[in-house]
């Protein structure tokens, strides 16, 4: 099926300019009510990652969808009106949920008036994030492609020093100097983080376990992780799938892929086909 893509903007309600890919099949007639959001991992944009592959491979099959950048994307960029400092080194989790109500307010103006949420790794957490506190009744299903335990006590499992840096990030944040970089681990690399970022990303407030989110998201969830990934990525999909409930939520383990489905797209994109069908009938 031919498709075509379409470079996209859109600005928040407090100002922030953000951009994305538009996925359509090109020869469709018919008038198409459902789009896909799909939201990256952190430091990730709308252009690289699995999404991007996996809209254009959707809109082959006949589905709509929009890959857009939040404001953490990529580790440090433009942000506000081009003069200040975003990306992931800088963002506030909390963010997320005006830069997905303008991209659906987006997709609104486009015809589109179903939605289903598609995150990879911190995308997920965003996904979930939203939709549990939105509760948007247009919002008809969520798709986590990897979410990350990266709430406190689980990073402070899986990693022995990981106190002693958000101690650190936390000191920095009581004594106003929330600006400040650190250097931390993230996703079994290092990462650059303002001591604030880090603190909204990874804190004791653990906001960011979202499985309370996914047992109040009030559509169906589909959760997939590959098999190849940190034990923690099979584990958590398993845990969300269970809080979204029997009827609601699913899951999906994908044979010897990594986080990024490197050559396995193409069994993400099936699972996903498939999973549509329930949102369709």
């Amino acid at each position: 099926m031919t498709i075509s893509t379409r470079l996209c903007e859109f600005t928040t309600s407090d100002g922030e300019r953000l951009a994305g890919l538009h996925f359509q099949p090109a020869d469709q007639e018919r008038a198409v009510e459902l789009a896909l959001l799909m939201v990256h991992g952190v430091a990730m944009n709308f252009y690289t990652g699995p999404l991007p592959i996996i809209g254009q491979a959707l809109a082959e099959r006949g589905y709509h969808s929009l890959t857009i950048n939040t404001r953490g994307h990529d580790w440090i960029s433009k942000a506000g009106d081009l003069t200040a400092f975003g990306g992931a080194a800088y963002e506030n989790l909390d963010d997320c949920l005006l830069d997905i109500d303008g991209a659906l307010e987006w997709l609104g103006h486009q015809g589109y008036c179903r939605y289903v949420l598609v995150g990879h790794s911190l995308g997920c957490i965003k996904s979930l994030l939203y939709q549990g506190t939105r509760q948007r009744a247009n919002v008809v299903g969520v798709i986590s492609c990897s979410a990350p335990k990266q709430f406190y006590s689980a990073r402070a499992m899986d990693q022995p020093k990981f106190p002693e840096f958000m101690a650190q990030a936390e000191k920095l944040v009581a004594d106003g100097k929330g600006e400040e970089f650190l250097w931390a681990p993230v996703g079994g690399a290092t990462g650059l983080f303002s001591a604030r970022t880090y603190v909204s990303k990874y804190g004791t407030h653990e906001k960011n376990d979202v499985r309370p989110h996914a047992g109040r998201l009030g559509c169906p969830l589909l959760t997939i992780a590959g098999s190849a990934e940190h034990p923690y990525f099979p584990a958590y999909a398993k845990e969300l799938a269970e809080a979204a409930g029997q009827k609601l939520g699913t899951y999906r383990i994908v044979e010897g892929a990594n986080h990024l489905y490197d050559n396995h797209e193409s069994d993400v994109i099936e699972i996903i086909v498939q999973w549509m069908g329930r949102i369709e009938s």
